[in-house]
């Protein structure tokens, strides 16, 4: 698994795995300091996970004891910790990298099968990220396939964006300024000055509800913006995720999407506009059926 460094796409794919894995290091250091949720009288107990499926429930499940209770669970995740320290290391050989990526995306999707309790966002576009930098590797030798790794990636950003605006905007309380008031006043994500600030203030409640569902569905159109707003739109992107990780605790939200925007801005830079014109007939179609 060759590749080139002094490639564009190369550069934006190193950098997404440099940033995407800084939120891995915290969610193992997270885990691993909390050995005590996997055993089997933990919030994340395999005894309980396992009878969710009859198959894991019976004999056949007994051979994962193994690998989802400890000290099984806690090896995965130190070696995920070491994965993800030598991708954010920059001076990591090649063959380390490949390695370490590889493993990532498997146990990405072991992790997904054994902790179904508490998963978000950020373990699904994890799940994506590592899966097309782990193709982007098989493919090094091949510049189209990593482009297209690369498209993937800011496809999949701005697509997550727009329809998490779409989906907040068919919500009534997104509109009428109750939502953001409700998800602050909660034991999980709350924050009880925001809450009392917003709660006094209803125009400033339903204007920052407007605002989220209009930043994300804009998002996409960064794509296609001069410069300058371009960079003000991943700005305000960015400054979301890490508003949501001091107030609501989601810490992992801002590397894991933040994660993908070298690709987002390697795309956006050498998109020609051919490539847009291609975009508009694609979704013309799609519009059609």
């Amino acid at each position: 698994m060759a590749g080139n460094e002094d490639v564009p796409v190369d550069k934006a794919l190193k950098r997404v795995e440099q940033i995407s894995s800084l939120g891995l290091v915290l969610a193992s250091l997270e885990f691993l300091t909390q050995p005590q949720v996997f055993t089997d009288t933990g919030l994340l107990s395999w005894q309980v996970e396992r009878s969710r499926h009859k198959w894991t429930a019976g004999k056949a499940g007994d051979l994962l004891d193994y690998l989802f209770k400890p000290p099984g669970i806690y090896l995965i995740y130190q070696l995920r910790l070491a994965a993800a320290v030598a991708l954010v290391n920059p001076y990591s050989s090649k063959k380390v990298r490949d390695v370490a990526v590889a493993y990532i995306a498997a146990t990405n999707y072991l992790l997904h099968f054994r902790i179904r309790y508490g998963t978000d966002g950020t373990e699904h576009m994890s799940l994506l990220t590592y899966a097309t930098l782990t193709a982007s590797r098989i493919f090094a030798n091949d510049e189209k396939a990593k482009e297209a790794c690369a498209w993937f990636l800011a496809g999949q950003t701005n697509l997550s964006y727009f329809a998490a605006g779409l989906s907040k905007l068919v919500g009534a309380p997104w509109r009428n300024g109750m939502a953001m008031p409700g998800i602050f006043r909660t034991t999980v994500y709350g924050d009880k000055r925001v809450y009392e600030l917003l709660k006094s203030r209803p125009r400033l409640a339903r204007a920052a509800g407007w605002g989220v569902v209009a930043s994300e569905l804009a998002m996409p159109l960064m794509m296609a913006a001069p410069k300058l707003p371009a960079w003000a739109m991943l700005g305000m992107g960015g400054g979301f995720h890490v508003g949501n990780a001091v107030f609501m605790g989601l810490n992992r939200f801002v590397y894991s999407f933040v994660g993908t925007y070298p690709a987002v801005v390697h795309v956006a830079k050498h998109m020609s506009a051919n490539d847009v014109a291609r975009l508009a007939d694609f979704f013309r179609k799609l519009r059609r059926g």
